[in-house]
């Protein structure tokens, strides 16, 4: 429930705090006060739409906060832990500054305002003034008659499977659609496959093969300088290997002479040896280009070929390798995509499973048509409209949906013996009026939404009628808290709790304030609401008279 609510420069009001109470909470006050003010805080807080406009005139930003217990309501704190928003405690935040910014947090966490909205969803439904005209609107009766009958996760439970069953209706029609040009494109990429496979291209043959076409394109070339080297190197009459020999013999004989001979000695050693190692891999080298000549003529082919192909699809031989796998990967996506016979088994499939749960939802709704249909029958009878007969109807569809196989409709015939319409086209605004209130009665009497706010409900009735608003409005704060904006003192006199909303004129603005109201004083504001400014004692004697009637 809401505990506590702080409102800071938010329109006419510069700083209100309410320490709420669970059961029936009422807010009394002259037009105009800021009743409703106070109410479009809390709707601010739960996510609805900001204003600059709100600000208070002369403050730079409107700050309001709303704590909740919420201990005894493990999906509010299931939400909380699962967005990881900690669960401690339940303190929403909101503040619009004049730059048009808002910001929001809960427990400290900065959120969205989809976040604070989802939140608000789970802890307080605001319920106005105007609501009734909603009656008249057949596509809200639906969401009503579910949310009475706790069908929620049956509504969830069809949407899903509708929403599977189309998405596989819709690709199946695409593919029977495009089965000829899906066929063609299979096809051609088979063709291509096909081609590719043939040639049987690895990724890095095209540069090897390519770099061994080159070598054996200027063998002749290679052979000569090869076996010339060789002859200049230790073959030839006077090599390279023979001339260093000379040179030791020589600097051998003065080496005692002059040590630094024998160190350059060392140095023409390893000469040697390398030059000797380097002449030895030379003689290999041209040995092994003794080649077959007809390998020529195969490289010759294999770069024809590979290019050929490469120009038919219009891509670079290196791109070859790449092109056999992105051929191959669209015709694995192309064969699940045109699997008709698989996709008719898949659409069979998720049309059954919507169909059993659609079917699982009407039960479950026409159990709570009739439930409901019963209650609301008995409120409209207490509201001093016995003659009205009140049905919530299910019409079959046509055709199945998002909603589920029937469409609900709210009837009801005025007059006993009258054949039940359509309500909006048979109920004048005060029947209207009333109904919406049964109606509200009877949803809230068993809420999943700990607060329920009622923003002048009780408009159009009075006298015996008044009393009967107040008794149920009362019966629905014992199982969730109540907070009504009313101008019957019948209703005020039933109330747990009692604040006053009044206005306060200074010179330059003027400010909306509020009193929590002791037994006196709800005595005083009661007589107030019956008599108007000037109070009597007859008018206290008679508000004094409402609240024992309402203990009783």
């Amino acid at each position: 429930m809401l505990t506590r609510l702080t409102v800071k420069d938010y329109v006419l009001i510069d700083l209100v705090e309410l320490d709420l109470d669970p059961g029936f909470t009422i807010l009394t006050g002259e037009t105009g006060a800021g009743k409703s003010i106070v109410l479009g805080a809390i709707s601010l807080i739960l996510g609805g739409r900001s204003d600059v406009g709100s600000i208070r005139t002369g403050s730079s930003r409107a700050d309001i906060v709303a704590e909740f217990d919420v201990s005894s309501l493990p999906h509010v704190l299931s939400f909380l832990v699962e967005s990881d928003l900690g669960a401690e405690e339940c303190v929403l935040r909101r503040v619009i500054d004049t730059a048009g910014r808002s910001r929001s947090w809960i427990n400290g966490v900065p959120v969205t305002v989809k976040q604070l909205k989802d939140l608000g969803a789970l802890l307080v439904d605001i319920h106005g003034q105007h609501e009734h005209y909603s009656l008249v609107d057949s596509s809200s009766h639906c969401k009503v008659l579910d949310r009475f009958g706790r069908l929620s996760e049956s509504v969830r439970l069809v949407e899903e499977s509708w929403h599977k069953w189309l998405s596989v209706k819709v690709k199946l029609s695409q593919c029977l659609e495009q089965a000829d040009s899906l066929k063609q494109k299979i096809e051609v990429l088979l063709e291509t496959q096909k081609d590719l496979d043939a040639l049987d291209f690895a990724p890095q043959e095209w540069h090897q093969t390519v770099d061994q076409h080159r070598k054996l394109s200027n063998l002749n070339e290679l052979i000569s300088a090869a076996s010339e080297s060789v002859h200049l190197l230790g073959d030839g009459d006077q090599n390279i290997l023979s001339i260093l020999a000379g040179v030791r013999s020589k600097l051998d004989a003065v080496a005692g002479v002059d040590p630094q001979v024998a160190e350059m000695l060392k140095d023409l050693d390893g000469l040697e040896i390398e030059l000797s190692e380097f002449n030895r891999d030379l003689r290999r080298y041209a040995d092994s280009l003794d080649v077959d000549p007809g390998l020529a003529d195969l490289l010759d082919k294999r770069i024809a070929d590979v290019q050929r192909c490469a120009r038919k699809y219009g891509v670079s031989p290196e791109e070859l390798f790449q092109l056999r796998s992105d051929v191959e990967l669209e015709l694995e996506q192309l064969v699940v995509t045109t699997d008709i016979d698989e996709l008719q088994k898949e659409e069979a499939a998720a049309q059954k499973s919507y169909f059993a749960v659609a079917r699982e939802l009407s039960l479950g709704r026409a159990k709570a048509s009739t439930k409901m249909t019963k209650k609301v029958n008995a409120a409209l009878a207490e509201l001093a409209m016995s003659g009205v007969f009140f049905e919530a109807k299910l019409i079959p569809k046509v055709e199945p949906g998002l909603t589920g196989l029937e469409q609900v409709e709210f009837y009801v015939a005025t007059n006993p013996g009258a054949e039940a319409k359509p309500v909006g086209k048979v109920a004048s605004g005060g029947e209207l009026s009333r109904i919406s209130l049964a109606i509200q009665s009877v949803i809230y009497q068993d809420s999943a939404v700990p607060t329920v706010i009622f923003d002048e409900v009780d408009s159009g009735v009075g006298g015996a009628v008044a009393e009967v608003v107040g008794r149920m409005l009362k019966a629905v704060g014992k199982s969730a808290q109540v907070l009504c904006v009313t101008h019957l003192p019948q209703v005020a006199a039933l109330a747990d709790s009692h604040w006053r909303v009044a206005k306060v004129q200074s010179e330059l603005l003027s400010s909306t304030r509020l009193q929590r109201l002791e037994d006196k004083e709800c005595v005083d504001e009661i007589a107030r609401m019956l008599a108007g400014e000037v109070i009597s004692d007859q008018a206290k004697a008679h508000a004094l008279e409402l609240i024992k009637l309402g203990a009783r």
